[in-house]
């Protein structure tokens, strides 16, 4: 017993300085790469609230899922489609969607819903040329798209290039021949 009382008291290994070290740079690796699953859930969380219509609190969701991951196109669209949304009453929201959807585009080139709604966006703003580059742009990525290659048709179309718009609706007809708004345009429009 004596033993005891004269040796200094050594507590037992649990986890040592270098250890924790290792430890914290293992946890800071895996946080890194889940960075694409805490956007998506924080984009999910965004879509709740909006389906709530508590719109501000969709948009700051939208937000952080972007801030957390921007290469993931979701939270791009969520963001977009509110502002686009509330773009009729407000043309500041319009400018918003522009340039959420166009920022989200250079990000995530392959997105076709990112080019679709971009294109939908102009073309609710009348601005055919720009319509037409980003309905093309989404008609690249998925070639089979009928709203693309519709839209696409009507922004030539309103550009003037009838040309150009028939050969989208050719285009479409040769995907898609049971189309009769399809048929119905080009016997109206003399295609």
């Amino acid at each position: 017993m004596a033993d005891d009382a004269t040796k200094p008291h050594i507590r037992p290994y649990i986890v040592r300085m270098y250890d924790r070290w290792i430890i914290l740079a293992l946890i800071l690796a895996l946080a890194w790469f889940a960075r694409p699953v805490f956007a998506y859930s924080l984009f999910y969380r965004g879509v709740t609230f909006e389906h709530m219509l508590i719109l501000p609190t969709a948009e700051h969701y939208y937000k952080k899922s972007i801030n957390v991951y921007d290469k993931i196109p979701q939270g791009w669209v969520g963001l977009g489609e509110l502002y686009l949304m509330r773009a009729p009453s407000d043309r500041q929201k319009y400018a918003d969607a522009v340039d959420t959807f166009a920022t989200g585009l250079a990000l995530n080139p392959g997105s076709f819903t990112l080019a679709f709604d971009l294109g939908r966006t102009y073309f609710l703003g009348k601005d055919w040329r720009a319509a037409l580059a980003s309905f093309d742009r989404a008609v690249q990525i998925v070639p089979s798209s009928r709203f693309a290659l519709d839209f696409a048709a009507w922004s030539a179309y309103n550009l003037g290039n009838r040309k150009l718009a028939f050969t989208y609706w050719h285009r479409l007809l040769a995907l898609y021949p049971g189309d009769a708004p399809v048929r119905a345009i080009l016997r109206r429009f003399g295609g």
